[in-house]
């Protein structure tokens, strides 16, 4: 199969070849006619000229006027008979009478023909005029106008013919740029489907048309890089969130293998030892009670979560007294962690809002301070605003912007006791109580949480 500059150079190489041959051709023919025509105007006015031949001698004057002009003359009667002849003698010639020049003048005065003669044995061109009784016939041969136009045409079709050397030549100088770039076409092609989109570059294309093509293989380059550094990008995400619910299915595990392993340890002792004593089975049941609620809390917090992240949490606002509801959530904690400090700082605060939603922001927020630090953990409730202070590992700088995302956990902590929801969760309901939680750490010094109470 031929390529496109092949296919372009022999296409225009054949039109310019069909064109020089209709242009000889036709030109051939218009000279030969143009010349024909000069010729017959000449014998015309050589007819004009010359009707009146002595009738003494018309031979004689024939063959004068033949040797001035080269023309062959001959004197017909009314009947067609030969009367006189510039080139031979009359006699013995054939009537002239049905020559169609003759028959011609005949009825019109004048007549034209051209055909061959057997006297001369080539074509001529023949031209009579009727003058009273009388045809006065002039005739030229075809082969001296041929040798008079050949030489003009010949330098036409030269002229020509070096037209076509000169278009060659610029269709061979298209058919290289044309050849080149379809080369740089291809070589972006090359580039695109071998994902190199930098390397593609497509310029001074020598028609519009691939200059288009040009222009889309660059565009397609282009959303084809923006979409492999999204899929890339969505890739790592991907990646980073199969990671991460891994390491969440790793932390509910381990927070549900303790409360069940207790839970089935106890219920286990309780049931194969019929003879312990009420104050053990009452303990035991205890812990059985204890831990079932530990599983419980951590499915609602799951389930709390959830919520928050389909924005399906609607809060039912209510006025009353935040301190109260600081109070019973301290307490509950500290029963949780008896070994360490929690010192309150609290004055009346009658808010509006959802009661059940904020006992989860401070619940969360003292939990997870009591969590992270061996020291005393201060809350403060006084002036309009609420804040955590903790004195343990603090935050690392990276890790601010992430700890509210859900299931976050920072790499220097471990998934003991959390699933990461807890800052999640705090975030959203304050979200809808129309302020917001600030967070101020520091590596090794301790952290801060705080929210403005609405109002």
């Amino acid at each position: 199969m031929l390529r496109l500059d092949q296919r372009y150079g022999r296409s225009l190489t054949l039109l310019f070849l069909i064109f020089l041959t209709i242009v000889a051709v036709g030109g051939y023919y218009l000279l030969r006619g143009m010349e024909i025509a000069n010729h017959r105007t000449m014998l015309r006015n050589l007819i004009i000229q010359h009707t009146l031949i002595s009738d003494a001698s018309p031979s004689r004057d024939l063959t004068a006027l033949h040797q001035r002009t080269g023309v062959r003359i001959t004197l017909i009667d009314a009947h067609g008979t030969v009367i006189a002849e510039s080139n031979r003698d009359p006699g013995g010639m054939e009537n002239q009478r049905n020559r169609p020049e003759i028959f011609q003048a005949s009825d019109e005065g004048w007549g034209c023909a051209i055909r061959y003669s057997a006297t001369l044995n080539h074509n001529m061109l023949y031209v009579a005029h009727k003058v009273k009784d009388r045809y006065i016939r002039m005739a030229f041969p075809l082969n001296a106008i041929r040798r008079k136009f050949l030489p003009l045409w010949l330098e036409i079709i030269g002229l020509f013919g070096l037209v076509l050397i000169v278009a060659v030549w610029i269709a061979m100088r298209a058919g290289r740029r044309l050849r080149a770039d379809v080369r740089r076409i291809n070589t972006g092609l090359d580039h695109l489907l071998a994902k190199k989109y930098d390397d593609i570059t497509l310029d001074a294309m020598c028609c519009d048309e691939l200059h288009t093509i040009a222009r889309q293989i660059i565009k397609a380059a282009a959303k084809l890089k923006k979409r492999d550094r999204q899929k890339t990008k969505y890739t790592k995400k991907l990646k980073r969130l199969s990671k991460q619910q891994g390491e969440i299915i790793s932390a509910i595990s381990h927070e549900l293998k303790n409360p069940v392993a207790a839970i089935l340890g106890y219920a286990t002792t309780v049931h194969d030892d019929p003879d312990l004593s009420p104050i053990l089975r009452r303990k035991f049941l205890g812990k059985v009670i204890t831990n079932s609620q530990r599983i419980n809390d951590m499915i609602d917090r799951l389930s709390l979560a959830i919520k928050a992240e389909n924005r399906a949490l609607t809060p039912r606002m209510e006025p009353f007294d935040l301190s109260s509801l600081l109070d019973e959530i301290a307490e509950n904690l500290q029963q949780k962690y008896p070994s360490r400090t929690l010192e309150i700082r609290s004055e009346s605060a009658q808010i509006t809002a959802d009661r059940m939603m904020m006992g989860q922001v401070l619940g969360n927020l003292i939990d997870n301070a009591l969590k992270y630090s061996d020291q005393t953990v201060t809350v403060t409730l006084k002036a309009g605003t609420f804040c955590v202070r903790d004195r343990g590992v603090g935050i690392e700088p990276d890790a601010m912007g992430k700890i509210t995302r859900r299931f976050y956990r920072a790499n220097t902590q471990s998934w003991d006791n959390s699933i990461g929801v807890g800052l999640f969760i705090v975030e959203y309901i304050l979200h809808l109580h129309n302020t917001r939680l600030e967070i101020e750490s520091t590596p090794g010094v301790g952290s801060t949480f705080g929210f403005v109470l609405p109002s």
